[in-house]
């Protein structure tokens, strides 16, 4: 029961910050308040460094696949740590892509024990 109770928490901790970036993206895209207008190439790159990352790690956590979450943070954390130095709530998205690694960090513990 106690496994799958930290298996629960686990996949909570994944969820929200899949869902936080995404939540944070969309901000960052349609209402950005430093930008007046957000051009082509912001969005592109936006959506390839923080939007598919946090679909992986989703993906990761529904199929309990810990290598699927570890390579969403690694994939999303050079642009996140960019956006962790900048001002605002943009830096979150570094919050989130830790997140990302405490998930996987968290699982990998949780399945070694079990």
């Amino acid at each position: 029961m106690e496994s799958s109770i930290n298996l629960t928490i686990i996949k909570l901790i994944g969820y929200v910050s899949s869902l936080m970036t995404v939540f944070l993206w969309l901000i960052f895209i349609f209402i950005n308040p430093y930008a007046e207008i957000t051009n082509r190439s912001t969005l592109v790159i936006s959506i390839i460094m923080l939007l598919l990352p946090a679909g992986l790690l989703a993906i990761g956590v529904f199929l309990n696949r810990s290598r699927l979450m570890l390579l969403a943070f690694i994939w999303s954390f050079p642009y996140s740590l960019y956006m962790l130095l900048t001002p605002g709530i943009f830096r979150l998205f570094g919050i989130t892509s830790l997140m990302y690694l405490l998930c996987f960090v968290l699982f990998r513990m949780n399945k070694i024990r079990y």
